[in-house]
């Protein structure tokens, strides 16, 4: 039978850890998952015009205002893109601008050059936070996963026998 002869709790960048010991020996270390962390979905979609907006919980969220910038980074290997949100612009970088409460950055060339067939309909990304990226890409790093929606089928084509 195994005895907890110590317990700990301790709190790394707002996640709660606890790591039970028994008989001297680690068994297990339990990360508490926090209601608060997965309570809006942080979400980005390229319009029509080329834009990459954002809705205003993920611009509340990622801290987005005038004078922050946005840099993107894909992965060659798998096709994965990045957003990047960082406070100081460099060539690398977009601005993030603002109209009436509304977040964006003009990115219709990037996504033109990159293939992405906006024109037909928006594009919509979830953002998935990725904090292991941070140091390496200098900012806050999320994962842009793209929604695949199914287009509604045109009604207007009827076969005539």
């Amino acid at each position: 039978m195994l005895y907890i002869r110590d317990f700990l709790s301790k709190s790394l960048e707002g996640t709660k850890i606890i790591i039970i010991f028994a008989e001297n020996f680690l068994c297990m270390a339990i990360k508490i998952l926090s209601a608060k962390q997965f309570a809006i979905n942080l979400k980005a979609t390229i319009q029509k015009s080329g834009r990459l907006g954002f809705t205003s919980e993920t611009a509340t969220a990622l801290g987005l205002e005038s004078g922050k910038f946005a840099k993107f980074a894909k992965d060659d290997e798998n096709g994965a893109l990045y957003l990047i949100i960082i406070n100081e612009g460099s060539e690398e970088a977009f601005s993030i601008r603002e109209n009436s409460g509304y977040y964006f950055v003009t990115t219709k060339v990037m996504f033109d050059t990159l293939g992405y067939d906006y024109e037909n309909g928006n594009i919509m990304f979830d953002l998935v936070r990725q904090p292991s990226l941070d140091t390496d890409l200098q900012g806050q790093v999320y994962f842009m996963k793209q929604r695949h929606i199914k287009s509604k089928e045109k009604k207007n084509d009827i076969e005539v026998p």
